[in-house]
C-alpha cells in the first residue's frame, strides 16, 4: 500500500473536486507579542496592542484514484486585514500536492510538494514591517516490503525558507535531508526500526556583527529508533528517538551532541473521545529566532470530544523550556544563558449543520516567559471560523 504523507488523508465521501471558501474573524489582544504598552510605544509608535484580523480563503481540493495511484491537490489563496495595523495587510499562498505511487507487490511512496507564502508570525520575529515568509518543501518517499515481515524505506527532501525583507536575508534556509530506516512489524501490527538521516542546512548569506561575520550553516547526523506499540484497540505508544549531532561550518562556533526523543500516546477513552499525550526533548534550527538552534523540551496534551455527528470539542495544552546556545544571525546577540518558558492553552467548537458547512470557535492563552525581560509577553484571543466546501 502507498504510504500516504501526512498532510493528506483521502475525502471520505469520495467527491473528486471540491472548491471550498473560508472566513474567519480573529481578536488578538497582544496582536505583536510585546510585553506592554511602553514597549509598543517604543517599538511601533502607539500604546495600541490589540487587533481584529480578518481572513478570507478560497481554494479547491483534489483527491483523484487512478488505478491504484492516489492524486492528492490543494490550492488555495488568501487575504488578510488588520483593522488597526493596516501596514500588515497581507494576500497568502498555499499549494499541497503528492501523489502516493505503488508499483507491483512490494514498492509504495509518495512525490510531493508543499508551499506556503504568509505573513511572518509576531511571536516569531520582533520585526515590525510587513515581513511575508516563503516555505517550500519538496520530498519523495520509497518503501520496499522485502520480506512480509521487514519493510527497507528511504525519504529524500528539499526545504528552503526565506523572506522578502532585505534585512531578513541572513536567516534564509535551504536544507536538504536522506533518510534510510528498516521496519520489523510483528503479526499483532506493531513496528520497530531503525533509522539514520543526514541533513545539510545552508545559509546562503552572512551577516556581520561586532566586526564579526556570522553564518549558521550546519551538517546533522541523527541515529534513531523507532517503535509503534499497538497496546490495545484503545491505546497506541509511538517511540522515536537517539542520538543528533548537529556541527557548524563556522569556527569556533558552538556544536550540539545528545539525545533526542519523542513519545506520543494515544488512547481513544470512547468511541467519542481521543486524548494525545506528545513528549519531547529535541533541537530545532530555529532560523525564525536569532539562533541557530534551541534545546527544547515539551509536554502538550491534546483532547477530543465527538459529542455527536455535528458538534466536536477539542482543547490544547503546550508547554515548553527553551534553551538558546546564543550565536546570533540579526541584529541584537542573544546570550548563551537565555532561558524561555513558553505555554499555550487553546478551546474550540466546532458545529457542523451540514456535511458542506462548519463554524468553528475558539478562544486561547499564550504566554512567554524569558530571562530576557524585554522578549516575555501574554496574549488572550478569540477566534470565530466559518468553512463551506461545494
Amino acid at each position: 500500500m502507498g504510504t500516504l504523507h501526512p498532510a493528506y488523508a483521502a475525502d471520505e465521501d469520495g467527491k473528486v473536486v471540491t472548491p471550498y471558501a473560508q472566513y474567519s474573524i480573529l481578536y488578538d489582544d497582544n496582536l505583536l507579542r510585546l510585553r506592554d504598552e511602553n514597549a509598543a510605544l517604543s517599538a511601533v509608535g502607539t500604546t495600541q496592542m490589540s487587533d481584529y484580523v480578518r481572513n478570507a480563503v478560497g481554494g479547491i481540493k483534489i483527491d483523484k484514484m487512478i488505478s491504484r495511484q492516489h492524486i492528492m491537490l490543494d490550492a488555495s489563496l488568501n487575504r488578510t486585514n488588520f483593522d488597526y495595523f493596516k501596514q500588515f495587510d497581507n494576500t497568502g499562498k498555499d499549494l499541497k500536492a503528492d501523489w502516493g505511487w505503488v508499483a507491483g507487490d512490494y514498492l509504495s511512496g509518495d512525490v510531493g510538494y508543499v508551499y506556503s507564502e504568509a505573513l511572518t508570525p509576531f511571536q516569531n520575529f520582533r520585526v515590525f514591517e510587513k515581513n511575508m515568509r516563503t516555505q517550500k518543501t519538496s520530498y519523495a518517499t520509497a518503501a520496499w516490503r522485502m520480506h512480509p515481515d521487514w519493510t527497507l524505506r528511504t525519504q529524500f527532501t528539499r526545504f528552503s525558507l526565506d523572506y522578502d525583507l532585505a534585512s531578513q536575508l541572513p536567516n534564509t534556509l535551504e536544507q536538504n535531508s536522506a533518510e534510510l530506516g528498516l521496519d520489523y512489524t510483528a503479526r499483532s501490527g506493531s513496528v520497530a526500526g531503525i533509522q539514520l538521516r543526514h541533513s545539510r542546512g545552508t545559509f546562503p548569506y552572512t551577516t556581520v556583527i561586532s566586526g564579526t561575520e556570522i553564518n549558521n550553516s550546519f551538517k546533522q547526523d541523527e541515529v534513531k529508533a523507532k517503535v509503534l506499540w499497538l497496546f490495545s484497540g484503545k491505546t497506541r505508544l509511538q517511540f522515536l528517538g537517539g542520538w543528533v549531532e548537529r556541527t557548524r561550518d563556522m569556527s569556533g562556533a558552538a556544536d550540539y551532541s545528545g539525545f533526542n526523543a519523542r513519545v506520543i500516546a494515544d488512547w481513544a477513552a470512547t468511541g467519542q473521545t481521543l486524548f494525545t499525550v506528545n513528549l519531547w526533548r529535541e533541537i530545532g534550527g530555529l532560523s525564525d529566532v536569532d539562533a541557530n538552534y534551541a534545546l527544547t523540551n515539551g509536554v502538550s496534551l491534546a483532547a477530543k470530544l465527538q459529542s455527536s455527528d455535528k458538534l466536536r470539542f477539542d482543547g490544547f495544552l503546550d508547554y515548553e523550556k527553551r534553551n538558546y546556545n546564543g550565536a546570533a544571525v540579526i541584529t541584537g546577540v542573544t546570550p548563551s544563558s537565555r532561558r524561555d518558558k513558553y505555554e499555550k492553552a487553546t478551546l474550540s467548537v466546532t458545529y457542523s449543520p451540514t456535511t458542506s458547512l462548519s463554524l468553528i470557535g475558539s478562544i486561547f492563552r499564550e504566554k512567554l516567559q524569558s530571562n530576557i525581560d524585554s522578549l516575555g509577553y501574554v496574549s488572550n484571543g478569540i477566534a470565530v471560523t466559518t468553512r463551506y466546501e461545494f
